[in-house]
């Protein structure tokens, strides 16, 4: 393609973002204003269906007002009849008035002398609604001798259920009348429907259409919602956007169709006159930018040789032209490829001088590391009875293990420079070295000041376990570096397809957006402080990010600004676990005490295993499957130790340990919980229902059997009141003890 067109092309992509904003912001209009549209006509059916509501509450007070009547409670029906007609007179609307037994005979009618014979119930539903729940129903529309009426049904109570029902039959001209003053505009369509949605009122076609059936699409939305907006078709088959709203106490339906004109007619207009705007600025701006490609396509294409020939390494001026600042930009590229070389090759000699000097100087340092170490060690084992020598002596082991640290460190980012980093590859379990390496931190003090949570679930990868190893603790210490005291890091361990993640995230000091792409650089740290508090040589995530990559892996850290944390994430190539082993059982597990276990699992796999592990360690187990059958098993067996699932089917965890907890012997009953999750929430509410032991999914069953040895061993009491909240470690167990105040391991 020739400069021109390119040109062209230029022009046309400018235009496309302010086209697209265009229409965006049109299309944005026109919502808006049928978003509005949409809101006002709905405001207007919940006004109406108000009003409907309130003229129904009218009736229904009418008729109380004579439920009350003293010819009623005297049983003076012939006075009774005289007061009911004189009523019935009142109300232009009413037809009728009937006083029913609760049994459906009619006793009265206002219209009939008293011994006349009455008609059946017409809407026999609302009159036994009526009966049963002793409350007003609004009954639905039903055709009779004089045209279609609908009843308003009140119960006369004695002692405490109805006597009679007293009922009035009212024509569906009383709820048009609701409708004819809203004054629709002619081609809108306004309805009342009943609780079956058949038509009481309708502004078009009344006469025609009372008692039938709603349309089709307004029955269809009414199945979805109790109010809404949609578009569907009028029984003519016009085209129409309806607001609907239903009563919740009546059931009756209040809707308008507006025709889709009406609302569309605006849309149509705005992308028309939007559509003719485009097409005007885009042959515009196409006509503009051919006339000026002509004149600065010369220039460009000078500039073009001249660039090529800074390329090829040669000095090449161009031809002279008209431009001024053409000539002075070709001469800076010459100038600059000149001074660019030059640099290049210094970059180059001062990286390689660089990297032999790493290498040179952790080669060095080891030799008085070394020394110093063996000395502490000797000092170690002679002991001293000053208690500064003493101190003095810790200082510096503690100091030796830093310097070690960052020597290694050194050396290692050395070899991975240079490529010199070998790995040895076997089949691992990350969660087993992760957690691992999370207790060598805690013993070491590393997390002494921070809550550390691990959640961890199998994930197998081919890979060298000195460096994964490597990998973790220095995201960990990372954390750790810049977590103040008492901040929260969570590790996770995960698979998500044919991939194996590592998570490492804090509630830190964060990082800056500008920090993030540059984080795993050589030597790159966050922002520190004068007195360097928080220390290291930026040498750490250059690691993690060169052995990640060694492991055919990716990292990445994400933050959302200083202050609020970051996650770091390491994604391994996943691995096939090996197959199912057994571990034989040792000799501490035969010399244990046999105990009564309960053990309630609803996982029948899992509490079938549990149940056969257990009981070779030497434990009589009991099994249930959900709560109840737990708590009845308990009652029955009386257990020492209660193994309890969290999420049973019906009674949860929790309420089975309240349970237990209440049960005789229930103060000296071992509670442990065994849970898939394992947030600080669970455990909390675990220890509140009164567990002793709390362990997050999987759990080995030596594990569970040495909890026991332990607990029973030195007292279930003692251990409650004594011991302390620990979080997850390498297995991923979290143990958790009632009464016990937070500490970290």
């Amino acid at each position: 393609m020739k400069l021109r067109s390119h040109l062209l092309l230029l022009t046309i992509i400018v235009l496309l973002p302010m086209v697209g904003f265009g229409i965006g912001v049109a299309l944005l209009a026109v919502d808006r204003e049928q978003e509005s549209f949409e809101r006002g006509a709905t405001e207007r059916a919940r006004a109406l269906i108000t009003a409907v509501d309130a003229e129904l509450a009218g009736h229904v007070r009418l008729l109380r007002a004579l439920a009350n009547s003293l010819y009623l409670d005297s049983g003076d029906l012939e006075r009774f009849q005289v007061v009911a007609a004189r009523l019935l007179a009142t109300q232009a609307d009413w037809r009728d008035i009937t006083l029913g037994l609760p049994s459906g005979q009619i006793v009265l009618s206002a219209t009939h002398p008293l011994d006349a014979a009455l008609a059946p119930i017409g809407d026999r539903a609302s009159f036994d609604l009526t009966v049963n729940e002793q409350k007003p129903v609004i009954g639905n529309l039903q055709k009779t001798g004089d045209g279609y009426a609908f009843t308003v049904r009140v119960p006369v109570p004695a002692s405490g259920a109805p006597r009679y029902v007293l009922t009035a039959r009212i024509d569906p001209r009383a709820v048009l009348s609701l409708l004819t003053p809203q004054r629709l505009p002619q081609d809108w369509v306004g309805v009342v429907l009943d609780a079956r949605d058949h038509i009481v009122a309708r502004t078009q076609s009344h006469a025609e259409t009372v008692g039938q059936p709603a349309s089709d699409s307004l029955r269809a939305a009414l199945l979805q919602s109790q109010e809404g907006w949609f578009h569907g078709a009028t029984l003519e088959q016009a085209d129409v956007y309806t607001p609907y709203s239903r009563s919740r106490s009546s059931g009756w339906t209040v809707a308008m169709g507006i025709p889709a004109q009406v609302i569309e007619s605006g849309a149509a207009t705005t992308l028309s006159l939007l559509t003719v705007a485009i097409v005007a600025a885009i042959t515009s701006a196409l006509l503009l930018a051919g006339l000026l490609s002509r004149r600065i396509s010369a220039p460009i294409a000078s500039l073009a040789t001249t660039a090529r020939a800074l390329g090829r390494g040669s000095v090449q001026v161009p031809d002279t032209n008209s431009i001024d600042e053409v000539r002075e930009v070709s001469q800076a590229l010459l100038d600059a490829g000149k001074a660019v070389a030059e640099r290049e090759d210094a970059l180059r000699a001062a990286d390689q001088a660089k990297d032999e000097f790493l290498a040179m100087l952790g080669h060095e340092l080891r030799n008085p590391l070394g020394a110093l170490a063996s000395a502490v060690q000797v000092l170690q084992m002679v002991g001293s009875k000053e208690q500064a020598s003493d101190k003095a002596t810790a200082i510096l082991a503690r100091q030796i293990q830093h310097m070690t640290r960052l020597v290694d460190d050194l050396l290692d980012a050395s070899r991975a420079t240079t490529g010199k980093i070998n790995l040895s590859k076997t089949l691992i379990n990350l969660t087993e070295v992760i957690g691992n390496t999370v207790a060598s931190l805690r013993a070491s003090g590393v997390l002494d000041a921070h809550e550390v949570i691990l959640e961890t679930s199998p994930a197998w990868i081919h890979g060298d376990e000195a460096r994964i190893e490597q990998i973790v603790s220095n995201l960990l210490g990372n954390a750790a570096k810049f977590t103040p005291a008492g901040g929260r890091i969570t590790v996770r361990v995960f698979t998500r397809g044919d991939e194996a993640m590592i998570e490492v995230a804090d509630s830190g000091v964060g990082m800056p957006p500008d920090l993030v792409p540059r984080v795993f650089d050589l030597f790159v740290q966050g922002e520190s402080t004068i007195d360097r508090n928080l220390g290291g040589l930026g040498i750490g995530l250059t690691l993690v990010k060169r052995l990640t990559e060694l492991h055919r892996g990716r990292v990445s850290v994400s933050s959302d600004g200083s202050g609020r944390g970051a996650t770091f994430s390491v994604v391994l190539p996943a691995a096939h676990p090996p197959g199912d082993r057994t571990e034989p059982l040792t000799d501490a597990t035969a010399a244990r005490r046999s105990r009564r276990v309960l053990l309630i699992e609803d996982n029948d796999d899992v509490r079938q295993t549990l149940s056969a592990a257990l009981g070779i360690c030497g434990h009589r187990v009991v099994e249930a499957s959900d709560g109840g059958s737990g708590i009845a098993a308990a009652a029955r067996s009386h257990p020492e130790v209660a193994i309890v699932d969290i999420g049973l089917p019906g009674l949860d965890g929790y309420e089975v340990a309240r349970r237990l907890r209440s049960m005789p012997g229930g103060e000296t009953l071992l509670l442990i919980a065994l849970t898939g999750y394992g947030q600080l929430e669970t455990r909390a509410k675990a220890v509140e229902a009164g567990f002793d032991e709390f362990f997050t999914k999987p759990v080995s069953p030596e594990r569970l059997a040495n909890a026991i040895d332990s607990a029973t061993r030195d007292g279930v009491a003692t251990r409650r009141a004594t011991t302390a909240v620990e979080h997850p470690d390498a297995d991923g167990p979290t143990v958790g003890r009632r009464g016990s105040t937070p500490q970290r391991r």
